[in-house]
């Protein structure tokens, strides 16, 4: 593992970028930030260029590119508008979307309408977005129960020889507790954004303007937009906020986006598993699995209360 942990060196982007896009001089660049699929550059501080760092990545770009293309003039806000794009070399660049990442500090600091305004804003992008017909392009359909199954068979055979007993039970029964609940298995196709966390989110004078990074776009549950918007942590703006977006969005059954939600939060190890193997990030892969060695000690704790009570009622 490790082999894509290194950067992409900003001098070869540039000259990638000139090789590539023969009517773009590059006179200046940046680096802005990077994930784990990609790295992006400001350019002559009017582009924005993403550069794939790995197989995965340049896949998922084409698909993003397709369906930027087909959302171009569709929705509400600002979306990424791609003006480079080669998929050879894994690069894509478009116009910057002038504005600031939306941060649960800004968040914080605006005034109850404004608060209000911004839950409005993205439940009408949300509205747009997933009321559009199903685009036909290849592999944007994610069925979340073979995805689910087919999670569960490869850690089966990736690190069931690796955990304790007690992480195996707990793993079997989160995974019959998912594929027997119908308000996981049953749900409503639509296009959507799938990663629509607060940092994919740009305001200007405290309005949303614009959604980026469509890296994860799918064809699959609507819920799955919601569930970065619903969560509790320091990188997001939290569930309350959620709550608002689901109530202008007027959401048929709150309950189970909630569901959906915390559910999203217990089956982060397992994602950190899966997508350290696939990027090849060794770390990612050890944070996952020594989250669900752990779950052996909660699990044994919860079954011994569990059996107490059973037998205290005797």
């Amino acid at each position: 593992m490790d082999k894509i942990a290194n950067s992409i060196d900003i001098n070869s982007v540039k000259h990638i970028i000139e090789d590539t896009f023969k009517t773009i001089a590059v006179n200046n660049i940046k680096r802005l930030g990077e994930g784990l699929d990609s790295v992006a550059f400001l350019v002559n501080d009017e582009y924005i260029f993403k550069k794939s760092k790995h197989k995965e990545a340049s896949e998922n770009m084409k698909k993003e590119i397709s369906v930027l293309r087909f959302l171009e003039g569709k929705l509400p806000l600002e979306i990424p508008k791609i003006d480079f794009y080669d998929e050879d070399a894994s690069i894509c660049g478009y116009k910057e979307i002038k504005g600031t990442i939306l941060t649960p500090e800004i968040y914080s600091l605006m005034s109850i309408e404004e608060q209000e305004q911004l839950a409005k804003d993205i439940a009408n992008f949300l509205i747009t977005l997933h009321s559009l017909p199903l685009p036909k392009i290849k592999d944007l359909e994610l069925d979340v129960i073979d995805d689910y199954r087919s999670d569960y068979e490869t850690l089966k055979s990736m690190i069931y020889d690796k955990i304790p007993n007690e992480s195996i039970e707990y793993l079997d029964e989160l995974f019959s507790r998912i594929l027997n609940d119908e308000r996981i298995t049953k749900y409503t196709r639509v296009l959507c954004h799938n990663d629509l966390s607060c940092n994919h989110i740009v305001i200007r004078n405290n309005r949303v303007i614009g959604i980026i990074d469509f890296g994860d776009v799918a064809i699959t549950d609507r819920d799955k937009d919601f569930v970065y918007l619903l969560e509790q942590s320091d990188e997001e703006i939290g569930r309350n906020f959620g709550l608002k977006v689901l109530d202008y969005y007027n959401h048929p059954n709150k309950d189970i986006a909630i569901l959906k939600a915390n559910l999203n939060d217990e089956y982060y190890p397992i994602e950190e598993i899966l997508g350290g193997t696939a990027k090849e990030l060794e770390e990612m892969y050890n944070e996952g699995l020594s989250k669900i060695r752990s779950m052996a000690f909660i699990y044994k704790n919860k079954k011994d209360f569990v059996e107490k009570g059973r037998r205290t009622k005797i």
